[in-house]
């Protein structure tokens, strides 16, 4: 096994990292990895919601009831073995009983942080002659968010494509601009295993308080997550970690006595949590405070924090305010788009300034079809069925549309054409006509002003009982086609 990557940061002995036991190659084993040594190994990965750690754990001679502790950031895995447990493979316990064990650990769990940490070490206590473990065959797998998401908590695209990341800090390096402890000054910074953490030992305490402010102003948004890992050090009293934001808490944590193993600090034993906080959030600000309160009894306590990250679901382009993703749940556009049909647009719709609806009797009805459409700025006219595609080119800033229509005693014409964008929902002109006696077609008269300086496409559909135009306009990252006029035979 390749030890690159790993750091052996107390107690290898012998200048050893590599051994080899029965002809497996290991990574520590006998002489090397024993009382007092600890591996960690810090990974950065991609989008995703679950991670695989698998390796082969090799005990060797004489553990006592002793413990193995594999944290995979805040995930504890352990294991405990006698002297005699497995077989003679290696080592000097031939003589003794001892024997050596090769065991598959395996640790699946959710996980979305961006890094993950793997720290390994053991509660033996004699040198490595008569007590030594290692490993062998290390993989590390994610299962990987849907393509296009940059966080999610399962694989439907529909849950995550809306999250984006906006803050990553303290992973592996520290930068602390901005942020104030107590107020008044910078946080100090320490060392845990191999991880950097903001805080720490003797540097967090009980009543100590961590606060930021942190713009958002530049992703409009409808929610925001927050993602922060807390190392609870030495001994505490059952004190309360509080996440707060907006002056409001959102998350609290216990920090009890007990601990599950001294890996830092100095007389108590650690902790470390995972926090996750998820709220409705539309301010283009947002207040981060952690802190922690106090309990007179504690004496030797301290807290620290790594791997924080902040994402926003986020409205969709157009949108200064939202209450969701989709294009539905705009509420505010932005600077140069307007509101229609509770869409935000920035390709905005022909408006109709005036309609002129004329009832005739044509001698030459039976030449036409049923719905026959003029454009007439351009010269076009749609004599046949089916459905065109139009350019209205950019200096044209009035379009008149004449559409004649046939009629019949038994049957009435419903005509739609739209209005304005401030009068919704009756944003549409709606007319209804009958023709009796002579009366065999209706000439509708609609006359359109382009609200933009550039290319309109239009979409124009026509039947033996209905003609449409629609106008396909940009609304956020789609085209969306919004209708301009329509005209229906109806049965009576």
């Amino acid at each position: 096994m390749d030890s690159s990557g790993w750091w052996i940061i107390s107690g290898n002995y012998n200048g050893l990292q590599l051994s080899t036991c029965d002809g497996s190659r290991l990574f520590g084993g006998f002489n090397a990895f024993a009382a007092n040594t600890i591996i960690s190994k810090h990974f950065s990965l991609p989008s995703h919601y679950q991670i695989k750690v698998s390796f082969e754990l090799w005990k060797i001679d004489s553990w006592d009831d002793e413990t193995i502790f594999i944290f995979v950031d805040d995930n504890l895995t352990t294991r405990k073995y006698l002297p005699n447990a497995g077989i003679e493979l290696c080592g000097v316990g031939e003589n003794y009983a001892w024997y050596e064990i090769a065991v598959p650990i395996t640790i699946q769990m959710y996980h979305s942080s961006e890094t993950l940490m793997v720290i390994m070490t053991t509660n033996l206590d004699e040198p490595p002659a008569t007590e030594s473990w290692g490993l062998r065959d290390f993989k590390l797998q994610v299962v990987k968010c849907p393509s296009g998401c940059q966080y999610c908590s399962d694989n439907d695209y529909n849950n995550c494509y809306q999250w984006i990341g906006i803050i990553s800090l303290w992973h592996e390096s520290i930068l602390l601009d901005g942020w104030m402890k107590n107020d008044n000054f910078q946080p100090a910074t320490s060392q845990c295993v191999t991880f950097n953490l903001v805080g720490g030992y003797l540097n967090l305490a009980p009543n100590d308080k961590l606060e930021t402010i942190i713009d958002l102003s530049l992703h409009s948004h409808f929610q925001v997550q927050i993602t922060v890992q807390l190392w609870k050090i030495d001994i505490w009293n059952n004190e309360n970690f509080q996440l707060l934001v907006d002056d409001q808490i959102q998350n609290q944590a216990v920090l009890s006595t007990t601990g599950t193993y001294s890996i830092c600090g100095s007389t108590g034993q650690e902790n470390i949590y995972n926090i996750v906080v998820n709220l409705p959030h539309t301010s283009s600000s947002c207040k981060i405070t952690m802190q922690t309160n106090h309990n007179v009894a504690t004496t030797n306590a301290y807290w620290g924090i790594r791997a924080f990250n902040i994402y926003l679901a986020k409205c969709q382009n157009g949108c200064d305010e939202c209450v969701g993703p989709l294009k539905t749940e705009f509420t505010v556009c932005s600077s140069g788009w307007e509101f229609y049909d509770n869409i935000c647009t920035n390709s905005s719709p022909m408006l109709g300034i005036t309609i002129r609806i004329t009832q005739i009797k044509d001698p030459k009805s039976h030449e036409r079809i049923p719905m026959e459409i003029n454009l007439l700025e351009t010269n076009q006219q749609i004599v046949t069925q089916g459905t065109f595609t139009y350019t209205i080119n950019n200096n044209i800033s009035i379009l008149n549309i004449r559409v004649y229509a046939k009629c019949y005693p038994n049957k009435k014409m419903k005509s739609y054409f739209i209005k304005c964008f401030e009068c919704q929902p009756q944003n549409q002109y709606q007319f209804q006509h009958y023709c009796y006696g002579a009366i065999n077609s209706i000439i509708y008269n609609a006359r359109f002003q382009q609200t933009t300086g550039s290319e309109q496409e239009l979409i124009i559909n026509t039947s033996d009982t209905e003609c449409s135009i629609y106008q396909v306009v940009n609304v956020g990252s789609e085209l969306l086609q919004i209708k301009l006029l329509e005209i229906l035979q109806l049965d009576i």
